[in-house]
Protein backbone atom coordinates (compact mmCIF):
# COMPACT_ATOMS: atom_id res chain seq x y z
CA UNK A 1 0.00 0.00 0.00
CA UNK A 2 2.79 2.37 0.93
CA UNK A 3 4.59 1.67 -2.33
CA UNK A 4 1.42 2.17 -4.37
CA UNK A 5 0.60 5.38 -2.55
CA UNK A 6 4.04 6.80 -2.84
CA UNK A 7 4.46 5.89 -6.54
CA UNK A 8 2.62 8.79 -8.23
CA UNK A 9 3.71 11.30 -5.67
CA UNK A 10 7.31 10.15 -5.91
CA UNK A 11 7.19 10.34 -9.72
CA UNK A 12 5.78 13.87 -9.58
CA UNK A 13 8.40 14.87 -7.10
CA UNK A 14 11.15 13.39 -9.23
CA UNK A 15 9.85 15.19 -12.35
CA UNK A 16 9.62 18.46 -10.45
CA UNK A 17 13.13 17.95 -9.15
CA UNK A 18 14.44 17.22 -12.64
CA UNK A 19 12.77 20.36 -14.00
CA UNK A 20 14.19 22.45 -11.22
CA UNK A 21 17.63 20.94 -11.77
CA UNK A 22 17.42 21.63 -15.52
CA UNK A 23 16.27 25.19 -14.85
CA UNK A 24 19.13 25.67 -12.43
CA UNK A 25 21.62 24.33 -14.92
CA UNK A 26 20.19 26.62 -17.65
CA UNK A 27 20.45 29.63 -15.37
CA UNK A 28 23.98 28.61 -14.39
CA UNK A 29 24.96 28.23 -18.04
CA UNK A 30 23.46 31.62 -18.89
CA UNK A 31 25.30 33.20 -15.99
CA UNK A 32 28.52 31.56 -17.02
CA UNK A 33 28.10 32.83 -20.57
CA UNK A 34 27.35 36.32 -19.29
CA UNK A 35 30.52 36.27 -17.18
CA UNK A 36 32.50 35.34 -20.24
CA UNK A 37 33.92 32.11 -18.82
CA UNK A 38 32.13 29.61 -21.06
CA UNK A 39 29.42 30.15 -23.70
CA UNK A 40 26.85 27.73 -25.04
CA UNK A 41 27.16 25.89 -28.38
CA UNK A 42 27.85 28.30 -31.28
CA UNK A 43 25.88 28.37 -34.52
CA UNK A 44 23.12 26.09 -33.27
CA UNK A 45 20.89 25.29 -36.29
CA UNK A 46 17.27 26.39 -36.19
CA UNK A 47 14.49 23.84 -35.74
CA UNK A 48 12.54 25.20 -38.71
CA UNK A 49 13.78 26.54 -42.02
CA UNK A 50 14.25 30.29 -41.85
CA UNK A 51 13.48 30.56 -45.56
CA UNK A 52 10.18 28.70 -45.92
CA UNK A 53 9.29 27.69 -42.34
CA UNK A 54 9.35 23.91 -42.96
CA UNK A 55 10.30 21.74 -39.97
CA UNK A 56 13.93 20.61 -40.37
CA UNK A 57 14.95 16.98 -40.13
CA UNK A 58 18.58 17.19 -41.25
CA UNK A 59 21.31 19.52 -42.44
CA UNK A 60 19.18 20.86 -45.30
CA UNK A 61 15.54 21.82 -45.73
CA UNK A 62 13.53 19.13 -47.51
CA UNK A 63 11.30 21.77 -49.12
CA UNK A 64 13.59 24.53 -50.45
CA UNK A 65 17.08 23.01 -49.99
CA UNK A 66 18.48 25.76 -47.78
CA UNK A 67 21.07 24.73 -45.21
CA UNK A 68 19.97 24.48 -41.60
CA UNK A 69 23.06 26.36 -40.41
CA UNK A 70 22.63 29.89 -41.75
CA UNK A 71 24.98 31.86 -39.51
CA UNK A 72 26.87 34.75 -41.05
CA UNK A 73 30.17 33.24 -42.27
CA UNK A 74 33.54 34.60 -41.26
CA UNK A 75 35.99 35.86 -43.85
CA UNK A 76 37.93 32.60 -43.68
CA UNK A 77 34.77 30.49 -44.12
CA UNK A 78 33.67 32.65 -47.08
CA UNK A 79 37.03 32.28 -48.86
CA UNK A 80 37.16 28.53 -48.24
CA UNK A 81 33.60 28.10 -49.51
CA UNK A 82 34.41 30.04 -52.69
CA UNK A 83 37.60 28.04 -53.31
CA UNK A 84 35.78 24.76 -52.72
CA UNK A 85 33.01 25.72 -55.14
CA UNK A 86 35.54 26.59 -57.87
CA UNK A 87 38.15 23.87 -57.48
CA UNK A 88 36.10 20.90 -56.27
CA UNK A 89 36.40 17.95 -58.63
CA UNK A 90 32.62 17.42 -58.62
CA UNK A 91 31.79 21.05 -59.30
CA UNK A 92 28.97 21.56 -61.80
CA UNK A 93 30.96 24.27 -63.55
CA UNK A 94 33.89 22.04 -64.55
CA UNK A 95 31.61 19.13 -65.42
CA UNK A 96 29.55 21.39 -67.65
CA UNK A 97 32.59 22.89 -69.38
CA UNK A 98 34.04 19.44 -69.99
CA UNK A 99 30.90 18.33 -71.82
CA UNK A 100 30.58 21.68 -73.58
CA UNK A 101 34.08 21.47 -75.03
CA UNK A 102 34.57 17.80 -75.73
CA UNK A 103 31.05 16.44 -76.32
CA UNK A 104 29.16 18.68 -78.78
CA UNK A 105 25.40 18.46 -78.27
CA UNK A 106 25.71 16.28 -75.17
CA UNK A 107 24.61 19.02 -72.77
CA UNK A 108 21.43 19.59 -74.76
CA UNK A 109 20.68 15.86 -74.81
CA UNK A 110 21.26 15.59 -71.05
CA UNK A 111 18.92 18.51 -70.36
CA UNK A 112 16.14 17.12 -72.57
CA UNK A 113 16.55 13.67 -71.01
CA UNK A 114 15.96 15.17 -67.56
CA UNK A 115 19.50 14.81 -66.19
CA UNK A 116 19.95 18.45 -65.14
CA UNK A 117 21.17 18.60 -61.54
CA UNK A 118 24.77 17.75 -62.41
CA UNK A 119 25.17 20.66 -64.88
CA UNK A 120 24.70 24.40 -65.00
CA UNK A 121 21.35 25.52 -66.47
CA UNK A 122 21.63 26.55 -70.15
CA UNK A 123 20.64 30.20 -69.65
CA UNK A 124 22.99 30.61 -66.70
CA UNK A 125 25.85 29.01 -68.64
CA UNK A 126 25.21 31.31 -71.61
CA UNK A 127 25.04 34.43 -69.45
CA UNK A 128 28.17 33.58 -67.45
CA UNK A 129 30.34 32.82 -70.49
CA UNK A 130 29.05 35.81 -72.47
CA UNK A 131 29.73 38.18 -69.58
CA UNK A 132 33.22 36.73 -69.10
CA UNK A 133 34.00 37.15 -72.80
CA UNK A 134 32.78 40.73 -73.13
CA UNK A 135 34.51 41.80 -69.91
CA UNK A 136 37.75 40.18 -71.09
CA UNK A 137 37.45 41.80 -74.52
CA UNK A 138 36.74 45.23 -73.06
CA UNK A 139 39.82 45.01 -70.82
CA UNK A 140 42.07 43.58 -73.52
CA UNK A 141 45.13 45.77 -74.27
CA UNK A 142 45.11 44.56 -77.88
CA UNK A 143 41.59 45.78 -78.68
CA UNK A 144 42.92 48.85 -80.54
CA UNK A 145 44.69 46.61 -83.05
CA UNK A 146 41.86 44.25 -83.85
CA UNK A 147 41.68 45.51 -87.45
CA UNK A 148 44.54 46.90 -89.51
CA UNK A 149 43.36 48.57 -92.69
CA UNK A 150 46.77 49.59 -94.06
CA UNK A 151 49.29 46.79 -93.35
CA UNK A 152 52.92 47.36 -94.43
CA UNK A 153 52.18 50.93 -95.44
CA UNK A 154 49.80 49.99 -98.25
CA UNK A 155 46.87 52.39 -98.37
CA UNK A 156 43.38 51.01 -98.80
CA UNK A 157 41.39 52.73 -101.53
CA UNK A 158 37.84 53.05 -100.21
CA UNK A 159 36.65 54.34 -103.58
CA UNK A 160 37.29 50.91 -105.08
CA UNK A 161 35.03 49.43 -102.43
CA UNK A 162 32.33 51.91 -103.41
CA UNK A 163 32.75 51.01 -107.10
CA UNK A 164 32.23 47.32 -106.32
CA UNK A 165 29.02 48.02 -104.39
CA UNK A 166 27.66 50.55 -106.91
CA UNK A 167 24.12 49.97 -108.10
CA UNK A 168 23.06 48.22 -104.89
CA UNK A 169 22.51 51.34 -102.77
CA UNK A 170 25.24 50.35 -100.32
CA UNK A 171 28.20 52.03 -102.01
CA UNK A 172 28.29 55.33 -100.07
CA UNK A 173 27.65 53.62 -96.74
CA UNK A 174 30.33 51.00 -97.31
CA UNK A 175 32.80 53.70 -98.39
CA UNK A 176 32.04 55.69 -95.24
CA UNK A 177 32.58 52.61 -93.07
CA UNK A 178 35.84 51.90 -94.88
CA UNK A 179 37.07 55.44 -94.27
CA UNK A 180 36.22 55.34 -90.56
CA UNK A 181 37.87 51.96 -90.03
CA UNK A 182 40.94 53.11 -91.93
CA UNK A 183 41.19 56.15 -89.69
CA UNK A 184 41.33 54.31 -86.35
CA UNK A 185 42.11 50.72 -87.41
CA UNK A 186 38.66 49.57 -86.38
CA UNK A 187 38.75 50.83 -82.80
CA UNK A 188 35.23 52.30 -82.96
CA UNK A 189 34.00 49.12 -84.62
CA UNK A 190 35.44 47.03 -81.81
CA UNK A 191 33.90 49.35 -79.23
CA UNK A 192 30.52 48.87 -80.91
CA UNK A 193 30.94 45.08 -80.90
CA UNK A 194 31.84 44.96 -77.21
CA UNK A 195 29.12 47.37 -76.07
CA UNK A 196 26.17 46.40 -78.30
CA UNK A 197 26.76 42.78 -79.26
CA UNK A 198 25.43 41.36 -75.94
CA UNK A 199 22.11 43.14 -76.52
CA UNK A 200 21.93 41.99 -80.12
CA UNK A 201 22.63 38.37 -79.18
CA UNK A 202 19.52 38.24 -76.99
CA UNK A 203 17.51 38.91 -80.15
CA UNK A 204 19.53 36.92 -82.68
CA UNK A 205 19.80 33.66 -80.73
CA UNK A 206 15.99 33.11 -80.55
CA UNK A 207 15.68 34.09 -84.22
CA UNK A 208 18.45 31.70 -85.27
CA UNK A 209 16.74 28.92 -83.30
CA UNK A 210 13.47 29.67 -85.08
CA UNK A 211 15.12 29.55 -88.52
CA UNK A 212 16.86 26.32 -87.57
CA UNK A 213 13.53 24.76 -86.59
CA UNK A 214 12.00 25.80 -89.93
CA UNK A 215 14.95 24.41 -91.91
CA UNK A 216 15.26 21.13 -90.02
CA UNK A 217 11.65 20.17 -89.48
CA UNK A 218 12.22 16.41 -89.88
CA UNK A 219 12.45 14.79 -87.41
CA UNK A 220 10.15 17.16 -85.61
CA UNK A 221 11.57 18.92 -82.52
CA UNK A 222 10.05 21.62 -80.39
CA UNK A 223 11.31 25.18 -80.61
CA UNK A 224 12.68 25.04 -77.05
CA UNK A 225 14.97 22.17 -78.02
CA UNK A 226 16.46 24.21 -80.86
CA UNK A 227 16.84 27.20 -78.53
CA UNK A 228 18.66 25.12 -75.92
CA UNK A 229 20.99 23.77 -78.58
CA UNK A 230 21.94 27.25 -79.79
CA UNK A 231 22.39 28.50 -76.25
CA UNK A 232 25.00 25.80 -75.75
CA UNK A 233 26.60 26.47 -79.15
CA UNK A 234 26.94 30.19 -78.45
CA UNK A 235 28.23 29.45 -74.96
CA UNK A 236 30.97 27.37 -76.60
CA UNK A 237 31.73 30.24 -79.01
CA UNK A 238 32.06 32.69 -76.12
CA UNK A 239 34.38 30.34 -74.23
CA UNK A 240 36.62 29.89 -77.28
CA UNK A 241 36.73 33.62 -77.98
CA UNK A 242 37.63 34.27 -74.34
CA UNK A 243 40.59 31.91 -74.61
CA UNK A 244 41.62 33.49 -77.94
CA UNK A 245 41.45 36.99 -76.43
CA UNK A 246 43.57 35.95 -73.46
CA UNK A 247 46.14 34.27 -75.71
CA UNK A 248 46.43 37.39 -77.87
CA UNK A 249 46.95 39.49 -74.76
CA UNK A 250 49.65 37.13 -73.51
CA UNK A 251 51.40 37.27 -76.88
CA UNK A 252 51.34 41.08 -76.85
CA UNK A 253 52.44 41.55 -73.24
CA UNK A 254 55.10 38.80 -73.33
CA UNK A 255 57.06 38.82 -76.61
CA UNK A 256 58.55 35.40 -75.79
CA UNK A 257 55.06 33.89 -75.72
CA UNK A 258 54.57 34.21 -79.46
CA UNK A 259 53.37 30.62 -79.55
CA UNK A 260 50.12 31.79 -77.94
CA UNK A 261 49.36 34.00 -80.94
CA UNK A 262 50.35 31.21 -83.36
CA UNK A 263 47.80 28.86 -81.80
CA UNK A 264 44.84 31.24 -82.08
CA UNK A 265 43.98 30.33 -85.74
CA UNK A 266 43.67 26.68 -84.73
CA UNK A 267 41.28 27.61 -81.93
CA UNK A 268 39.19 29.70 -84.33
CA UNK A 269 38.89 26.67 -86.60
CA UNK A 270 37.10 24.93 -83.74
CA UNK A 271 34.05 27.15 -84.24
CA UNK A 272 32.90 25.77 -87.64
CA UNK A 273 34.09 22.25 -86.78
CA UNK A 274 32.05 22.28 -83.55
CA UNK A 275 28.94 23.37 -85.43
CA UNK A 276 29.33 20.60 -88.01
CA UNK A 277 29.95 17.90 -85.42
Amino acid sequence: MSDAGEGPGGADASAAGADASAAGEGASAGATGACGVRAGPAHEPARSCLNCGTLLSGRFCASCGQAADVHVPTSRELVLEALEGITHSDSRLWRTLRLLWFSPGKLTQEFIAGRRTAYLPPFRLYLVLSVVFFVTASLSPSRNHILVMDPRGRQVDCKQVEMVMRGRGWGPRIAHMCTEMKRDNGERLWHFVVSDAPKAMFIFVPLIALLHMLMYWRPRHRYVEHLLFFLHVHAFFFSVMTVVSLMLDVGEVLPRAGWAVDWTPYLLWLLPIYTII
